[in-house]
Parts: structure tokens; sequence; C-alpha cells
């Protein structure tokens, strides 16, 4: 009976030592951190939100404004690309908000390893590819997904026939 309360109260103590036990974001944790995003990639997600933004507001201001000269166009793009860069790099900006995630899922030495492995030759091939794939590979599986859409309809149909029901 000792022996099961030692190990009872044990097992307390280390479960409940968890979340005191976990690392601390350190300021060499977070500057390797943003060293990973940058060497990933990740961080031109601001990038192509601005020409999202760029794009869309663009397009709303020369069907409201149609009178409106096509250099203006080219401020509203400084602009807001200055915007979005301010507001990534700010205090708890996109960047802070990545940095805290990263820390969520990853021990300062596996950034270090991740860090490593994109400042390789093959690493800032993958990084400088990323982009390009993930805008490559959404299309293909929006491409995929629509062409789904008519046969997961035909087999919902049939199904529901059988049923008795038919929609």
């Amino acid at each position: 009976m000792r022996k099961a309360v030692v190990v009872l109260l044990a097992c307390l103590t280390v479960l409940s030592a968890g979340p005191l036990a976990a690392e601390d974001l350190t300021r060499a944790k977070r500057a390797d951190t943003r060293k990973l995003l940058e060497a990933t990639g990740a961080l031109k997600v601001g990038q192509a939100m601005s020409e999202a933004v760029v794009r869309q507001m663009s397009e709303a201001i020369k069907q409201a404004r149609p009178d409106i000269p096509p250099q203006m166009f080219d401020v509203l793009a400084e602009e807001v690309n200055q915007a979005i860069a301010e507001e990534m790099n700010a205090k708890d900006g996109l960047v802070d908000l990545m940095v805290v995630l990263y820390h969520k899922y990853f021990t300062h030495r596996e950034i270090r390893e991740l860090l490593a492995f994109y400042e390789s030759p093959v690493g800032r091939k993958a990084g400088s590819l990323a982009p390009v794939m993930s805008k490559e590979g959404f299309a293909i599986g929006q491409r995929w997904g629509e062409s789904l859409g008519p046969r997961i309809n035909r087999r919902v149909q049939a199904r529901f026939k059988q049923q008795g029901y038919e929609i």
C-alpha cells in the first residue's frame, strides 16, 4: 500500500510539473525562430497578402471610380505593401504570433535543427519553392475537389434513392 502511495505521488508530481517544465521563449529562441521563418519563406505570406489586397482594392476602386488615373494604383500598392510589412513586424504582429506558434510545437534545439536544414542547399531550395508549390498545390486541390462534386452528387443521390428519397 505504501509503495502504491509513493508511486501515485511520484506520478502526480511529474504530471503537475509538466507546464512548469515547459521551455521558456528566450530571446535566442525568438531570434532563431525568426530566422527560420525567413529561411522557410513563411514570411512571404505578407507579400502574397499584399498582392491579394492590392488586387481586390484596385478592382473595387476601378469599378467605383473609373476616372482614377493608372498611376494612383501604384500609390495604392505602395501604401498597402508598407502597411502590411509594418504590421507584420510590429509588436504582437504576424511575425510575433508565428514565433509563439513555433514555440508551442518546437523546442529551441528543434528550431536550430530546422534552421540548419533550411540553410542547406536543399533546404534553401525547399524554402524558395514553398510559395510556388503552395499556390500550384492549392490550384490542383481546387480542380480535384471540383471534379469530385458530380461524382459525390451521383453517389449521394443513388444512396438516398435506395432509402426511398429523391433529392
